[in-house]
């Protein structure tokens, strides 16, 4: 058996740790500084050249950028959330864990009502909205992705039909 010759590889260090740098942990991830208010100055300083990433959906992305309204993107959150069976947004849930000690909480039940009211908003959804807002919402993809989206024109047509789209069903559901 003959030995090898390996030379150790040395890699700088990393300024601050990001996680890790797979394809599917860095999907959806922004890096931003994390800054703070001087309070001498009024500014926002980053002294140490700190760095951090967050998740952000497509959702919210379009709203920061200001192609959603604030009702628009909250309705798409709480369909998204009715989609998925997380009740973070319903104020009946604190309640329900309370008596869930009690031992007659059926979770299976919980789940239904909130399919039932993914469903109910779902029918508030128009026809020709469905299928970019199922792309945009329920699986957190960008218009661009959509097939048949190939230059701006388009983009800006999936988008009038998303911001349609939510309108109607925020009109619907308030």
């Amino acid at each position: 058996m003959m030995a090898v010759k390996v030379d150790k590889v040395t890699l700088a260090a990393a300024p601050w740790d990001l996680g890790p740098l797979t394809p599917s942990q860095i999907a959806g991830k922004t890096i931003e500084e994390a800054t703070y208010q001087d309070p001498e100055t009024g500014k926002r300083v980053n002294p140490n050249g700190v760095i951090r990433t967050r998740r952000e959906t497509w959702v919210g992305r379009y709203h920061r950028q200001g192609k959603l309204t604030d009702a628009q993107a909250n309705i798409a959150v709480e369909l998204f959330e009715a989609s998925a069976g997380m009740p973070t947004r319903d104020p009946l849930a604190a309640i329900i864990r309370v008596d869930a000690s009690a031992g007659d909480f059926d979770h299976e039940a919980a789940r239904v009502d909130r399919r039932r009211k993914f469903f109910r908003m779902w029918a508030e959804v128009p026809t020709y909205a469905r299928p970019v807002v199922e792309h945009v919402i329920l699986r957190d993809n960008s218009l661009r992705s959509m097939p048949g989206c190939v230059d701006g024109r388009t983009e800006a047509r999936h988008l009038d039909r998303l911001q349609r789209g939510l309108q109607a069903l925020c009109e619907a559901w308030a």
